[in-house]
């Protein structure tokens, strides 16, 4: 894996207050796996990847979303 800019490095933040709370332990851990992926995903792509798109590719990678239509192969 390639070395981040330290400004680009997404630190775990604390769990904000509020709505978060309410979450089931599976829809927790399910939240968390889809931040890990996005992360990942995000990393390996060396920053051609913004937030959204990994985020977005890691929901489908789940099967919690459908690709998009211009959404090549190559991803």
């Amino acid at each position: 894996m390639t070395e981040t800019h330290p400004d680009d490095r997404w630190e775990p933040a604390r769990r904000p207050k509020g709505r978060i709370r309410n979450l089931s332990p599976a829809q927790l851990a399910l939240a968390d796996d889809l931040h890990i992926r996005a992360l990942a995903l995000r990393a390996a792509s060396d920053g051609d990847l913004s937030i959204r798109e990994a985020v977005h590719l890691a929901a489908v990678q789940l099967g919690l979303e459908t690709p998009a239509p211009d959404e090549g192969e190559d991803r």
